[in-house]
């Protein structure tokens, strides 16, 4: 290969890591989502006459730029120690296989399937060994409501098809050998009829649903801005704690119905500390709002001895009692559970420890004060559809997520987590609450529109009122990821054609 196949891919790499936040662009203005209009042309084009192998490295370049820049932020994790860097180093090479065999697949059986093939691995990232849906290219337009409004059918895989579809069409016009002019431009007319129609979609989706139809909740956030070292450290416990009593205690005059702390807000298995639990009653009767706090959540053996930890999300009424406590069933490998933990038990001595956590055994619909219907999942499970999808599905109409993302320091990791929640919003139509300990607490419509934040590190409280859409649950609740399942049958179908004309060959040989 000559230097300027590397070059491309390279290119290609940095374009498509520069299409999210990342380590230059700590914001969610959304500007630098025109990228990925084009940036895998470089790639696509070198791609051309190359080997599989030479396609699998030139993929495999590309993605380590763009996936594994993306994540860079794991470097920060003081938790890991010096095994921070080799940590980064193979997740950054475990995702950057998917851009390989993109490369290899589409190389195989024609540039025509490159968007069905983006889709059919995006897919398979979401849940191979529990998932890793991070930076998804889609979500790289959470900030262009008309574009973004087709989730409600295609969930955020519709998007990152069109943008693929797009990026393809401009690569088509470099690289076909037709003799006739026009039809190099085909591909490219389809990304943009594509486009037009998934703009004029989100105007009518837009206009359509207007302000709501259902009734208006006050919600209201609270960020303490725990440091990571502090948070879990026995003896600021309290103090902690206090700061967000006094944050929630900063707005009785105002009418909220619903007050939400981050996860693991009191850092303490607080159902067992009848000085704090004492507290929370109380704050729920006086602000007469209902309380959702995030908190450990422990099972005692016969002994008193924590037989089982949870990361949970308790519920209290505006009259405080609990009504409700939900256990988080989607847990983070490594970060909240071990994968083979005798086997790499090892490893603890060079970390300051793997969190355990139990994984939380079904999903919970929590009924407010007001009657509504609310569920919360924790941290990272927003970034699976499927996750949001099942408590949407069960009966909720608003999710209130709670989080940490103290872990990584001053970094993109909250900026790239939030932008998830836009097409959350969209796929299922419900408006998010989010309360993180840190980082970009704030709110989303049930439009994807983002209607506030709370910037990193800043102690605060936000509000806002949100409104049910009013239109029940959307045909992506419905039926899920039945879009990306016919992208995989079409891939199939692909690679079925393809092995059977190469077989008609070495027969005709």
């Amino acid at each position: 290969m000559k230097p300027k196949d590397y070059l491309y891919s390279i290119i290609s790499g940095f374009l498509l890591m520069f299409s999210f936040p990342s380590i230059f662009i700590l914001n969610l203005s959304g500007s630098t989502g025109i990228l990925a209009f084009f940036s895998l042309v470089p790639f696509l084009i070198v791609l051309k006459n190359k080997t599989i192998k030479q396609s699998f490295l030139l993929g495999s370049i590309t993605g380590f730029i763009y996936l594994g820049g993306a994540v860079y932020w794991l470097n920060n994790m003081r938790e890991l120690g010096v095994l921070a860097f080799p940590c980064w180093l193979l997740l950054a090479f475990y995702l950057s296989l998917f851009i390989g065999f993109f490369a290899v697949i589409t190389r195989k059986i024609g540039l025509a399937f490159a968007p069905f093939v983006w889709v059919g691995l995006e897919y398979l990232r979401t849940h191979l060994f529990g998932g890793f849906p991070w930076c998804l290219l889609g979500y790289s337009q959470f900030n262009c409501l008309q574009i973004i409004q087709i989730s409600d059918i295609t969930g955020v895989y519709g998007i990152s098809f069109l943008l693929v579809l797009i990026n393809t069409g401009i690569a088509f016009v470099f690289t076909s050998e037709r003799p006739e002019k026009n039809k190099k431009f085909l591909p490219l007319a389809a990304g943009s009829i594509l486009l037009a129609i998934f703009l004029i979609y989100g105007f009518l989706s837009l206009k359509k649903l207007g302000t709501g139809s259902g009734k208006k909740y006050n919600f209201r956030v609270v960020q303490a801005a725990i440091a990571q070292p502090e948070k879990w450290d026995p003896y600021y416990a309290e103090t902690a704690f206090s700061k967000y009593e006094k944050l929630s205690e900063n707005i009785n005059n105002e009418s909220q119905e619903i007050i939400v702390w981050p996860e693991t807000a009191t850092a303490m298995y607080v159902k067992y500390r009848p000085e704090y639990w004492a507290s929370l009653v109380k704050l729920a009767k006086s602000s007469q709002a209902d309380l959702f706090i995030g908190s450990p959540e422990a099972v005692p053996d016969k002994d008193l001895n924590v037989a089982e930890a949870y990361n949970s999300v308790i519920h209290f009424s505006k009259e405080g009692k609990v009504l409700g406590i939900y256990a988080k069933m989607h847990l983070v490998p490594f970060g909240e559970f071990v994968p083979f933990e005798k086997q790499l038990k090892f490893l603890e001595k060079f970390t300051t420890g793997f969190n355990k956590w139990n994984k939380g055994k079904t999903p919970v619909i929590f009924t407010t004060t007001n009657g509504l219907k609310v569920s919360s999942p924790v941290c990272w499970e927003v970034i699976f559809p499927s996750d949001c999808r099942r408590f949407v599905k069960l009966g909720a109409r608003y999710l209130l997520t709670v989080s940490n993302d103290g872990w990584y320091g001053i970094s993109a990791a909250p900026y790239q987590h939030f932008i998830v929640l836009p097409f959350r919003a969209v796929e299922n139509r419900v408006s998010i609450s989010r309360a993180a300990n840190s980082a970009l607490s704030g709110f989303i419509d049930y439009t994807g529109k983002i209607i506030g934040t709370l910037g990193q590190n800043e102690i605060n409280t936000l509000s806002a009122s949100l409104s049910d859409s009013g239109c029940g649950n959307t045909f992506y609740t419905e039926y899920g990821d039945l879009f990306s399942w016919i992208c995989i049958f079409l891939v199939f179908i692909g690679i079925i054609y393809e092995f059977r004309a190469g077989k008609g060959k070495n027969v005709s040989r």
